[in-house]
């Protein structure tokens, strides 16, 4: 497409009429040639015709699955060590809690010790420390949401051991391969020397250290017998859901009826 020139046979035209035929046909909006010959103005250019770089290769996650992730949890340390070193009595074992690096990773400063005597009327068992507690376990926002619970229940906190499965916070914990390399046995050994009456466990994630199938079991299996065992809600979802606390609450009715 070009701008409209003077035609080849303009000679045969005098200069006033060719300047009349111009001024006709920009009047009516036409001040380019048309030609039916194609143009080249629809090709792609030589450089923009060369294919296209393929995308950068993304790699997709590796699936695990239940068995693969038992394999891999084959490969780390048991946790406790050797169960020949794990103490016999409730006070040992709080300095055992505080100091076995295989019980959990990162730094022991970060670590909460239970608390409570043996024989209580009930264990609280959390799955890890909150992040508010330092030298006590459950004294921040959630262990105020205990306190209210155990008042109401008629439970002086003197009747209650708390311990967590946990002797520090960490991310997202996976529950099945620390189950699986030792934790629940831990854990176990821990509800033994304590000898509480109950356990109520804050958490379903819990289930793979107490249980070994998907359904709660009405009694936790100890090596010196059983104890009533009730898993409940988190503790956080606790505080978020009224619904939640209520079905909780009526649940303990029954538990404890």
């Amino acid at each position: 497409m070009t701008k409209l020139d003077t035609p080849q046979n303009a000679g045969a035209l005098s200069q006033h009429d060719l300047a009349g035929v111009l001024d006709w046909w920009r009047e009516a909006g036409v001040d380019c040639s048309f030609a039916d010959d194609a143009e080249g103005w629809l090709e792609i250019p030589e450089e923009a015709a060369e294919p296209a770089p393929p995308p950068p290769k993304v790699d997709v996650p590796r699936r695990v699955t239940p068995l693969q992730r038992a394999l891999d949890g084959a490969e780390k340390p048991a946790i406790g060590g050797a169960r020949d070193n794990w103490r016999s009595d409730l006070a040992a074992f709080e300095s055992f809690w505080l100091t076995e690096p295989s019980l959990a990773e990162g730094a022991l400063s970060m670590r909460v010790p239970p608390r409570g005597t043996s024989g209580a009327s009930l264990m609280v068992l959390i799955p890890q420390p909150e992040e508010e507690d330092r030298e006590s376990l459950l004294s921040g926002r959630l262990g105020a949401l205990v306190g209210s619970f155990l008042r109401a229940a008629g439970l002086d906190e003197s009747a209650v051991y708390f311990a967590s499965a946990l002797p520090r916070t960490l991310p997202l914990p996976d529950w099945a391969e620390l189950a699986q390399r030792g934790l629940a046995d831990v854990t176990r050994h821990h509800v033994g020397l304590a000898k509480p009456q109950r356990v109520l466990a804050f958490g379903r994630g819990l289930m793979p250290l107490l249980s070994q199938g998907d359904t709660p079991p009405p009694m936790l299996s100890l090596p010196g017998g059983e104890v009533p065992l009730m898993i409940a809600p988190r503790l956080d979802r606790l505080a978020r859901v009224p619904g939640h606390r209520k079905h909780f609450w009526t649940q303990w009715l029954e538990w404890t009826a």
